[in-house]
């Protein structure tokens, strides 16, 4: 693999990252809000209200999951390109 190639593939890559982590905070600022929203519209005792939060709160969370493992697989791949240098 040419040096060029080792360079443009890290640096394809470094974009990448910071796009997943532009919307990683995103994300948890999304969740942060459903959290104030939930304290003050939910009812203390649950309800229909309180689990429509949670189920925002739930694949917002599994969102956020899914993301941190695309960005821990990029800096693995960074890594390796890193190392060939």
């Amino acid at each position: 693999m040419k040096i060029t190639d080792i360079l443009d593939a890290k640096l394809n890559l470094g974009m990448e990252h910071m796009d997943l982590e532009h919307e990683q905070k995103c994300i948890i600022e999304e969740l942060k809000q459903l959290h104030r929203e939930m304290e003050e519209d939910a009812e203390p005792e649950g309800g229909e209200i309180c689990n429509q939060y949670a189920d925002a709160i739930y694949k917002k969370e599994r969102e956020l999951e899914k993301i941190t493992k695309e960005i821990q697989v990029i800096n693995g791949k960074i890594e390796e390109l890193e190392n060939l240098i």
